[in-house]
């Protein structure tokens, strides 16, 4: 348990918190890569129309569609937590991303550093994988892209 206080409360009012559950992550990132896997099928199919009629605008329409199935999930990410700190996954979960210092929003500049930082690491498959593991040791909870970010997750 972690005691945060933000300046807007008062010290003697602060609320413990609780880190989030591996299982609660997991059934957090299920939840979202389902949600962004049926959004990406849409897309595809969708735009795809576009892209296999042939034209003068197949090479941008094919474009648009890598753009949107790749970069997609990377602006989902980063506006959700940003802006409430949870996704939907999250919300389903009942789990919250938070600044690790103070306990307040993470802002965009984090949630980048947070939604792009798998990526990188899931180049090194190794890399990837101790990612998605090292909340089952740490103390925090955190994954190796919350501690690069200054995140942690709890719930809510």
């Amino acid at each position: 348990m972690l005691t945060v206080n933000t300046p807007a409360q008062n010290p003697e009012a602060a609320e413990p918190i609780e880190y989030a559950a591996y299982g609660s992550r997991v059934k957090a990132a299920v939840i979202d890569s389902f949600l962004l896997g049926i959004a990406s099928v849409v897309l595809y199919f969708g735009l795809g129309v576009f892209v296999f009629r042939g034209g003068p605008g197949q090479d941008s329409a094919r474009a648009a569609v890598l753009a949107l199935v790749n970069l997609g999930p990377i602006v989902y990410y980063v506006v959700a937590i940003a802006e409430g700190g949870q996704t939907v996954g999250k919300m389903m979960s009942n789990i919250r991303v938070l600044r690790d210092a103070d306990g307040s929003s993470v802002g965009y500049l984090r949630a980048l550093l947070r939604a792009v930082f798998p990526v990188i690491l899931w180049i090194t498959l190794i890399g990837g994988v101790l990612d998605v593991l090292w909340p089952l040791w740490d103390s925090k909870h955190q994954t190796l892209h919350d501690k690069i970010a200054g995140t942690v997750v709890v719930t809510v």
